[in-house]
Parts: C-alpha cells; sequence; structure tokens
C-alpha cells in the first residue's frame, strides 16, 4: 500500500493511503502545507502542485523554495537515480508542475520584500531551484492555469515544456514598471527559451503574453481551454514524452544545451538591503 505523508526535518507521517499512487506533502517549519507530488504509477509520472496555504498566489518565498519545491523535486531526482542504478529507465518517466484548478495563479514571483532583504536569497534559492529545473533529469512540463508573473514566469520557462490556459491568464516580466533589474539566475531561464523578440517584448515592455500571444513566440508549447483542460493536456503531453528519459541521455542533452543558462545561475551575493523599495 502506498502512503500519503507529510514531509519535513523529522520522519514522514502518514496521513492518507492510495492504492494506485504515492503522494507528499512538503511543509514549511510551521506545518503549513507548501506543495505535494503524486506519483502515477501507470503512466511514471509526478505531479507536483502548489497547495496555496501559504500564500494564496503562490510565491517563491524562502520556505515555499527551500522546503517545498527543492526538496520535492529532489525527492523526484532521486527516485529516477535509483531507477537508472537499477537499470530501470524503461518507460521513462516525466514531471508535471501545476496550481489548483480554481486558482488564478500559477505562481505571482517572490515575496520581493523579504527576497531582497537576504542578500544570499538568489544564489542559495531561487538560482538553485532554477538550477535544479535546468539539469532535471526527466522532461517536465509546466501547467499554466492561471498568471505566471515575473519569478513564476521565469520558474514557468525553465520547464522543458509548458502548456497554457487560453482562458486565463498572462505570462509577464513586470520588473521594468516597479524600477527592479532582473537578477542574472532569471534572465538565464528566459533567454533559454525566449528568442530576442520575445525577450524585448517581456523585458522592455512589461508585455502580458496570453496564451494565444506566448504560443505564438513560442514561450508555450500549446494551449488549452480552461485549467482542467491545461491539466489534462499537459499530463497527456508528459505521458508523450516521458520516453524521451528512457536511454539516460536527457540530462546530459539538457545540460549541454543550457550551458549559458547554467552559468548564469550564480550572482554576487547583495551587499546589503536596499533602503526602500
Amino acid at each position: 500500500m502506498l502512503r500519503v505523508a507529510a514531509v519535513r526535518a523529522r520522519p514522514l507521517r502518514a496521513v492518507a493511503s492510495y492504492s494506485t499512487r504515492a503522494s507528499q506533502v512538503y511543509v514549511n517549519a510551521s506545518e503549513v502545507p507548501l506543495v505535494r507530488t503524486d506519483f502515477h504509477a501507470e503512466t511514471r509520472i509526478w505531479t507536483l502542485q502548489f497547495l496555496g496555504q501559504e500564500t494564496k498566489d503562490h510565491r517563491l518565498t524562502h520556505s515555499m523554495i527551500q522546503q517545498g519545491l527543492l526538496p520535492a523535486l529532489r525527492d523526484v531526482r532521486r527516485q529516477w537515480e535509483q531507477w537508472v542504478e537499477a537499470r530501470e529507465m524503461e518507460p521513462g518517466a516525466a514531471l508535471v508542475t501545476t496550481a489548483p484548478v480554481d486558482s488564478k495563479f500559477f505562481s505571482n514571483g517572490l515575496d520581493l520584500q523579504n527576497a531582497l532583504r537576504d542578500r544570499h536569497f538568489f544564489n542559495d534559492c531561487l538560482n538553485a531551484l532554477t538550477r535544479e529545473l535546468l539539469t532535471f533529469p526527466i522532461p517536465t512540463v509546466a501547467a499554466i492555469g492561471g498568471h505566471a508573473f515575473a519569478a513564476g514566469c521565469s520558474l514557468a520557462l525553465a520547464h522543458d515544456y509548458r502548456v497554457m490556459n487560453a482562458q486565463r491568464g498572462y505570462l509577464c516580466m513586470n520588473e521594468i514598471e516597479f524600477g527592479a533589474p532582473i537578477p542574472r539566475g532569471m534572465l538565464g531561464a528566459i533567454q533559454s527559451v525566449a528568442t530576442k523578440a520575445a525577450q524585448r517584448k517581456l523585458l522592455l515592455e512589461a508585455h502580458r503574453f496570453t496564451a494565444a500571444d506566448a504560443e505564438a513566440y513560442g514561450l508555450v508549447h500549446t494551449t488549452a481551454q480552461g485549467t482542467e483542460a491545461t491539466l489534462h493536456k499537459a499530463l497527456a503531453l508528459a505521458e508523450q514524452v516521458r520516453s524521451r528519459a528512457a536511454k539516460g541521455a536527457w540530462q546530459s542533452i539538457k545540460e549541454a544545451l543550457n550551458a549559458d543558462a547554467l552559468a548564469m545561475q550564480y550572482e554576487p551575493p547583495r551587499a546589503r538591503p536596499p533602503l526602500a523599495l
């Protein structure tokens, strides 16, 4: 029997049972659920879902990254590495990142003030997350059911594939509207995907890309009608591409393709917090 477990610094605690999938809930130090992973054994696809209980718009806080997203991704990576060692890579595997289907947001970006107060935030948190995705050993699909702003946008772009809701939500980098520079790590993720024309509209114009715009500019691979359809299409795409990891070369080829973006996942720590925002 597979178990749903809440994951924290101390041993796992079972909270429910499932016969066809394993689930884990990752919580912060205050026991607030951050993200959940579900493993679909019949397809070898994980879903990684924001839970919206720390922030309703799924902001990339310190704890969301360090106690939620990174541990979840690394547990998936660890399972894949065990399959590689046992030569059990067939029929491949994949991961889909999503928000709840009733949410208006995929992710609304950073908890900016707290991020800027920590001179090591970008290297220890955000860049570590981007690096994890840019080197992930199995295909990743972002199911963008709602708005993806700023770091939420770069998070989506760090995935290998993107499916976007045509009925609701924008992809947008709006830093220019409030006078913030683009951190190197986020820029690396964007440049790994976006053409020069798309970069200009994203970064210098703060253009709000609808799903149709994003598909036309090559920022997403396909669109769907509604949040549930977006998730279903992302899962279908994940099942379609999962076999690309089955021979064990997905990670090494992806790292070669993303070499420039990976080199940008370090930036000198900020000397001190800004005096005002």
